[in-house]
């Protein structure tokens, strides 16, 4: 993975968090995939909408490229080309699936991804957005192309920063992790969590798979960018979640505060208790605190950092 960056830049180290609990699962099974080849019934002098089951809203560009990945033939993609209204506002894709037992509440989707940038200077987002059987909006994924930061929105409409970026050109593996019994979701890039256990519906909407996929929002309707998103190798499967996993705790560098205290952010379920440790040399560990972390972040705080050359911190699920 290369291209994600991670805007908190601590002064001392943060050890890797530990504790995840693990979950008893069914066996996973593939409901679909594509990676939108000839073989498939996928041509490229069509536009995406209408092929291999892929439905739309809007008139903007949608279609087929070949080898944007390297080695890899045909991708799809979304944006460039203008819609053919200046009061349209997005282009959005989805396909939808069928065959999920009521048992399969842990749906889990991936793809390959690339944002590509404009060159008429106007710059869009692009987004990955869960709808519910109900086709009601669930959670939101956005890469925001003026500033290239990655945001994210649970059901209520408001966007907030995972603190991560992404670069144009960089290919990323993007996976969406969705759970559906414990009414969570956590997405990452390769082994990066962006997004890590939030909720699916913060207002009791309908906990079912409707589709997940792709949007370009113009900023300036009249005249978006040509910026575009390309994507492959997208896969849907579905398991069996038999227990509602714990959310695996995370630390984040909150800076310092204006008493000389370290100040760090705890990230994790809401539920369950997580212990911050500290330590001088990775070996000798001692508890700073037991915290749930809320909803959202749990800010802790460390007055004797100061007193040190350098701190080592880790998080853990009280178990």
């Amino acid at each position: 993975m290369r291209g994600i960056t991670n805007r908190f830049i601590a002064a001392f180290w943060l050890a890797m968090p530990l504790g995840q609990s693990a979950t008893a699962l069914g066996q996973a099974r593939t409901l679909y995939h594509s990676d939108f080849e000839p073989e498939q019934d996928f041509d490229m002098e069509f536009a995406l909408i209408g092929q291999g089951g892929w439905e739309g809203e809007g008139t903007g560009g949608t279609g087929l490229v070949e080898n944007n990945f390297e080695g890899m033939g045909h991708q799809a993609y979304i944006g460039y080309w203008p819609p053919e209204e200046a009061t349209e506002t997005f282009t959005s894709l989805w396909r939808s699936v069928e065959g999920i037992s009521p048992e399969e509440t842990r749906i889990t989707v991936t793809m390959l991804m690339m944002i590509i940038d404009s060159t008429n200077d106007q710059r869009d987002d692009f987004r990955w957005t869960l709808y519910n059987d109900n086709v009601h909006r669930l959670i939101t994924l956005d890469f925001d192309n003026e500033t290239r930061n990655i945001n994210y929105a649970l059901d209520d409409d408001i966007f907030l920063p995972t603190g991560y970026s992404f670069e144009h050109e960089a290919l990323y593996d993007l996976k969406f992790v969705i759970d559906f019994a414990a009414n969570t979701w956590t997405v990452s890039v390769g082994d990066e969590v962006l997004v890590n256990t939030k909720k699916l519906t913060t207002t009791g909407l309908s906990l079912a798979f409707g589709d997940l996929g792709p949007s370009w929002v113009y900023r300036k309707p009249e005249t978006p960018g040509d910026n575009y998103m390309v994507f492959d190798d997208y896969r849907i499967t579905v398991e069996t979640s038999d227990s509602a996993p714990k959310a695996r705790p995370t630390l984040a560098w909150g800076g310092w505060a204006d008493d000389g205290r370290a100040m760090l952010q705890l990230g994790g379920d809401a539920m369950t208790d997580y212990t911050v440790e500290v330590s001088n040399d990775l070996k000798n560990w001692t508890v700073l605190l037991t915290a749930k972390p809320g909803d959202t972040w749990k800010e802790i705080a460390d007055a004797d950092a100061p007193d040190y050359e350098q701190r080592f911190y880790r998080a853990r699920s009280m178990d």
